[in-house]
């Protein structure tokens, strides 16, 4: 039981969808009351966001709330936490504790993760569903930088590191790691899996208003989407560390590229990281596509068709779906590509011919020349009437960029 006295003054909310509304009740203090009002309205759109993706509130026929307190940051008490501010970040995450700590709570130390990362996870959905992709994207790396900024590192506890509340609570470990392993979890899965395995999770009769353990969301998110993540949670849930990806992109065509994609791990705990690896193809003219390759063993060879052109750069993990460090791209020559693709037909020519180029290839000038090195016609284009050429052998030079 948690007690906080004051001289509060009440604000009330209703939240929740029609019929299933109930209250939030928020105890402030008087002489900050109007800005804490204006900053507890965003408690409604995070209340139903959360309720779209996990279910009803867990404590709908009783009420919601928030109690400034002294302390910095926040603590969650069922239907009321404590608040030290009321910032949208801190407020998601209290409030998210009340799926994941309070309608199901860790069944040891060893697996606080599911409270944690879970409750920091959903302030990163806030962000997605609110202020859109770009700046989630922004949110992951922010996570990424800060757990790649040490080459370890456990998501699941060990029994000697349960008996130390700084580890348990590792901001590192616990909250950012934890979040992003959960967002990993939803990429690999995709949203439907992910959501409906977690809302399972959540209203399984042996977990709900119960414990949960880390087993037990495997079982749950494997068991909806038939696959097995054991390999998964060895990497990221009981290993440690994050791969460094090195990607070797050739281009075979205007139409094909080649990509070889290998790995290096931070730590020896983890041999490999099989995951789905997403890759941005950058043509020529800038034109992008995304991909997503299955990344099973090093140095793996793909053939991947693309709507691009002849690709100008690769980006690695443009999303920042998966947490990784210091990613490498080697791209192939595309010279002799090019001059292999540009053909003049017919050739042999008598009366006419045609220059075929690449489509997403820019030509800046072609020039005709005699074997002589001498100058022909500075200014050739497609259906070119070469009639008037005597019989020879001529040289065309393309300049592209």
């Amino acid at each position: 039981v948690a007690i906080a006295v004051t001289n509060y003054q009440l604000y009330n909310q209703t939240a929740g969808t029609a019929p299933n509304t109930f209250p939030v009740v928020n105890y402030l203090y008087p002489e900050t009351y109007s800005t804490a009002v204006s900053q507890l309205a965003v408690t409604l759109p995070i209340m139903t966001l959360f309720e779209e993706k996990f279910g009803t509130y867990p404590f709908s026929n009783e009420k919601y709330g928030h109690a400034q307190f002294g302390w910095g940051g926040g603590m969650e008490h069922t239907t009321v936490s404590f608040m030290g501010s009321f910032s949208r970040g801190l407020i998601a995450h209290e409030l998210a504790h009340h799926w994941f700590g309070n309608k199901v709570t860790c069944g040891s130390w060893k697996d606080i993760w599911i409270n944690e990362g879970f409750a920091e996870y959903m302030s990163g959905l806030v962000v997605e569903g609110l202020d859109g992709v770009n700046q989630f994207v922004s949110w992951k790396s922010d996570k990424i930088n800060s757990i790649t900024s040490a080459p370890g590192g456990n998501v699941y506890l060990t029994d000697a590191q349960a008996l130390d509340s700084n580890r348990i609570f590792s901001g590192r470990l616990t909250y950012n790691k934890g979040a992003m392993v959960v967002h990993m979890l939803r990429y690999v899965l995709g949203d439907q899996y992910f959501y409906q395995g977690m809302r399972n999770f959540l209203n399984d009769p042996a977990i709900s208003y119960k414990y949960g353990v880390t087993t037990q969301v495997k079982k749950h998110l494997e068991s909806v989407s038939g696959k097995n993540l054991t390999e998964f949670f060895n990497d990221w849930i009981y290993g440690e560390g994050y791969p460094t990806y090195q990607v070797a992109a050739e281009s075979l065509s205007a139409t094909q590229v080649k990509i070889t994609l290998a790995q290096t791990q931070s730590h020896a705990s983890v041999s490999f990281f099989e995951m789905p690896v997403t890759l941005k193809l950058v043509g020529m003219n800038n034109q992008t596509e995304t991909v997503v390759v299955q990344h099973t063993q090093n140095n793996q060879e793909f053939i991947i068709d693309t709507n691009v052109g002849l690709i100008q750069n690769v980006q690695v993990n443009p999303f920042q779906d998966i947490v990784s460090k210091n990613n490498t791209v080697t791209l192939g020559s595309i010279k002799n590509l090019i001059s292999n693709d540009i053909k003049v037909v017919p050739n042999p020519v008598s009366s006419t011919f045609d220059v075929v180029v690449p489509e997403n290839v820019l030509v800046k000038s072609m020039m005709l020349y005699d074997e002589a090195g001498k100058l022909i016609d500075a200014k050739i284009t497609s259906n070119y009437n070469s009639e008037a050429l005597s019989s020879g052998l001529y040289v065309l030079v393309v300049e592209t960029e």
